[in-house]
């Protein structure tokens, strides 16, 4: 294997691992707070130091951890003033995204996931239980891929991580008792669909903004009123086994 080849590997092998560690830490997988060495973390991947610590430091440029004592770091904290102060700039983004957007959005894709929502919205404990999140995904990811605008992308690529790590606080830790919070999120869901179909671009801006502060109102609710446990998922459990 020449130079060449041999940079490509390893830059291959840090990529993979970066990946592998950013989604365990978005997935709240490897939960906030946990304290990570390039020692475990070697280990586990059966990698040596060099594409670990380029993957530790990757992940401190992302936001989601920092250095700790003795050459260690820690998977930052989900902290309500953080959501409070990155939702607002997702709401601006996003509606600059949907006012370029809206009239290059499939309209076929938008009538498929209105049909989807009905249904869901027809069978409310159903969806309670199992909650189809895909939906919002696709939503979400239509209003921006199709601005037409490299800079915002780029820009909310840079959040998007902080973002749905913080949205798992609902997929993961919503009690049972704010579970009627998922059905008005798809009837919140349902009104910015209607809004793309119509080419109403008020209607729709406002069913966003709408549903944006709602979301940061209930990731909030649960990180101030709850004593959030976040075990280690099985995934990740056997990381505490290295010192």
């Amino acid at each position: 294997m020449n130079r060449s080849a041999d940079t490509n590997h390893f830059q291959g092998i840090q990529q993979q691992l970066y990946r592998s560690i950013r989604d365990s830490i978005v997935e709240l997988e490897i939960p906030p707070g946990a304290r990570l060495t390039i020692e475990k973390l070697k280990r586990i991947y059966g990698v040596s130091s060099t594409p670990v610590r380029g993957a530790l430091h990757k992940l401190k440029e992302d936001g989601l951890v920092a250095p700790g004592a003795a050459k260690s770091f820690y998977v930052k904290e989900i902290l309500e003033n953080d959501v409070r102060k990155l939702f607002p700039i997702r709401q601006v983004l996003e509606k600059l995204a949907l006012s370029e957007s809206i009239n290059r959005i499939d309209r076929e894709i938008i009538s498929n996931l209105i049909v989807r929502m009905r249904r869901h919205l027809s069978e409310p404990e159903e969806t309670k239980n199992k909650v189809p999140y895909d939906i919002d995904y696709k939503l979400h990811r239509e209003i921006l891929n199709n601005c037409n605008n490299e800079y915002l992308i780029e820009m909310m690529s840079k959040i998007s991580i902080l973002l749905a790590r913080m949205r798992n606080v609902i997929k993961y830790y919503l009690l049972e008792q704010q579970k009627d919070w998922i059905i008005n999120e798809m009837e919140e869901h349902f009104r910015i669909a209607q809004g793309i179909l119509e080419g109403d671009l008020e209607k729709a801006s406002t069913a966003l903004e709408d549903h944006l502060k709602h979301s940061m109102n209930i990731i909030c609710s649960i990180l101030s009123s709850n004593h959030i446990d976040y075990a280690a998922k099985e995934s990740f459990a056997r990381l505490e086994d290295y010192k």
